[in-house]
């Protein structure tokens, strides 16, 4: 009996059989270890139900929105999607679907309920969209044209300088909007903010608000959002008249007409303040010992100590006149000769 089963195993055959069982036991275990489980996940993955809720969703507007306008409408939606598992990672994975309005162009404007739905959505899956329907109004869209305001604080400027008129990048701004709201504007303007003493040119790039009457700003479309401002910051300068007062001594017999040479003004420059109340600068023009015709040369005098005027100097014109008294008297002071009457012959 011992020698038959050392026959046996030493059997080159025997042992082959033996191990072709043990490998066709291990193969089935491990094929069904592996994929036996698979297609376990796999139809598992398939009957799953699943449930995903999306935030902050844009809603497409289905309208015409050159010719109309709609408020009242949210920016975003939350949409919940309730279905197999494998279509909504698709779903989800392709993210191809929308969020649309109804067509409001068939509803014209007034004040309107109207439903929000999911397009493009797989018909396996069911969905929710909060909110589902929501009120809005529609109005026609109107546009206006209109000249932007410069809000500058001129009280910013040093004293000795002056602001000039702004120039802006764009004088006019279009607004867009629905009826109701253009017709509230009230005011289309630049804030120009600055710093204290300005005494150099301002250049800022700010933004077109537009208000209503009670300072309310107005959602609108506006075109330009910004423009660019420039504002000139020179020397405060002041132009008077030039007033000329006669004093000494007039010659005897003598009077007098003085004129300047040129247009009479001159300007000032320093601080705006102090300058506000000189109306005139006064020239004086002394004619003592001026007896004939004559052009005199007079420095002009600065009517404050801060103040500097141009030109400095100035001509009159001098025009003297003899007067009838002094024409009497060189005649009374004439010695005429009595003419002699001849004797009779």
């Amino acid at each position: 009996m011992s020698k038959k089963k050392n026959t046996l195993f030493e059997n080159s055959w025997f042992i082959r059989a033996v191990s072709l069982f043990v490998s066709l036991l291990l193969f089935s275990y491990v094929y069904s270890e592996h994929y036996g489980l698979t297609t376990t996940n796999r139809n598992n993955a398939i009957s799953t139900t699943r449930n995903e809720t999306i935030s902050n969703l844009p809603i497409q507007v289905n309208m015409d929105t050159d010719h109309y306008f709609i408020s009242g409408l949210p920016e975003t939606i939350v949409l919940s999607l309730t279905g197999p598992e494998s279509v909504i990672v698709q779903t989800l994975s392709a993210n191809d679907f929308s969020i649309v309005t109804e067509d409001l162009n068939l509803l014209g404007p007034g004040r309107h309920t109207i439903e929000i739905r999911a397009v493009n959505l797989s018909d396996e899956l069911n969905y929710q969209i909060t909110p589902s329907r929501v009120n809005v109004e529609i109005e026609e869209k109107v546009s206006i044209e209109s000249p932007i305001e410069v809000l500058f604080d001129t009280s910013l400027v040093d004293e000795e300088y002056v602001s000039g008129e702004p120039v802006l990048s764009d004088e006019t701004a279009i607004i867009t909007g629905p009826a109701s709201t253009i017709d509230r504007i009230a005011r289309i303007y630049v804030r120009v903010p600055s710093d204290t003493n300005l005494s150099s040119n301002v250049d800022i790039t700010t933004v077109v608000q537009v208000e209503d009457g009670n300072g309310n700003k107005l959602n609108v479309s506006i075109e330009p959002q910004e423009v660019d401002v420039e504002i000139p910051i020179t020397p405060y300068e002041k132009k008077v008249p030039l007033t000329i007062n006669q004093k000494g001594t007039a010659a005897s017999g003598k009077t007098y007409e003085l004129s300047l040479v040129g247009d009479g003004e001159v300007s000032l420059k320093g601080n705006r303040n102090l300058l506000a109340e000189v109306d005139e600068v006064t020239l004086d023009v002394d004619i003592t010992n001026i007896k004939t015709d004559t052009v005199v040369t007079l420095p002009v005098i600065s009517p404050l100590p801060t103040v500097t005027v141009s030109p400095t100097e100035v001509q009159v014109n001098v025009k003297v006149t003899t007067t009838q008294t002094e024409s009497a008297t060189n005649r009374s002071s004439t010695t005429v000769q009595p003419v002699k009457k001849e004797e009779d012959e």
